[in-house]
């Protein structure tokens, strides 16, 4: 009798662990993976992660890390992807991979947060500076007249337009060549730049800063290189 009632138990553990498997991979077949719709390669940048996962690949069909274990770790940006979750949500993810390769997968960008060599900016500003005072005396001036046209309604591009412009209606070659300088830096690294102007570049002790976002108006940017100039 005893022998049944242990049989029957054994049986019925056997069953309800078996549906509860069957249940589960039932519910990991049903997950949709993410659809890919375009995927490009990133400017490799710093960033520090604030929450989320970090994924295998960019379907989001398998967590490899939690951001949250990695508070202080800088991470470098290598790939984006365009993504459509499985809800219909469309979404930006981004590759990344710690210093030494080993903490590395796809997330969202929103959990991610940028860092700021803030010493590195500074020598930039000082060369182009440097490079503008340099230029003939009207390119110089061209230059200044650009940048007091900058309002708090225009953009980088609005400022990298003019500079374009600018360029390609001058005939001296060797101003040519530092505008190129110039363009190039402010091309690569505008936002920040303005962004250490908005927020007071002296008051910016620490050589790395971690900021959210930027802003994509360039008004500090041109109010600070003009205060410098003059």
């Amino acid at each position: 009798m005893k022998r049944s009632l242990i049989n029957l138990l054994i049986t019925n553990l056997v069953v309800i662990f078996g549906i509860g498997l069957s249940q589960s991979i039932t519910a990991a077949a049903k997950a949709k993976p993410a659809k890919v719709t375009s995927i490009k390669t990133l400017t490799k940048d710093s960033y520090r992660a604030t929450s989320g996962y970090l994924y295998s690949s960019a379907k989001l069909t398998k967590k490899v890390h939690n951001a949250d274990n990695y508070p202080l770790t800088t991470f470098y940006t290598y790939r984006s992807a365009n993504i459509t979750r499985a809800n219909g949500n469309k979404a930006v993810y981004y590759y990344i991979k710690n210093g030494n390769g080993k903490v590395k997968g796809w997330i969202w960008h929103g959990h991610l947060v940028r860092m700021i060599n803030v010493s590195k900016r500074r020598q930039q500003i000082n060369q182009i500076i440097g490079l503008i005072d340099t230029l003939s005396i009207n390119n110089r001036n061209q230059i200044i007249t650009i940048l007091e046209s900058m309002t708090k309604t225009n953009t980088l591009a609005d400022l990298l337009n003019q500079l374009d412009l600018f360029k390609s209606a001058i005939p001296n070659d060797a101003d040519i060549a530092k505008l190129n300088e110039i363009f190039q830096m402010i091309k690569s690294n505008g936002q920040e730049l303005n962004y250490l102007f908005s927020q007071g570049i002296n008051r910016l002790y620490p050589k790395v800063v971690a900021i959210h976002n930027l802003n994509d108006k360039v008004f500090a940017l041109a109010q600070g290189l003009l205060h410098r100039l003059n």
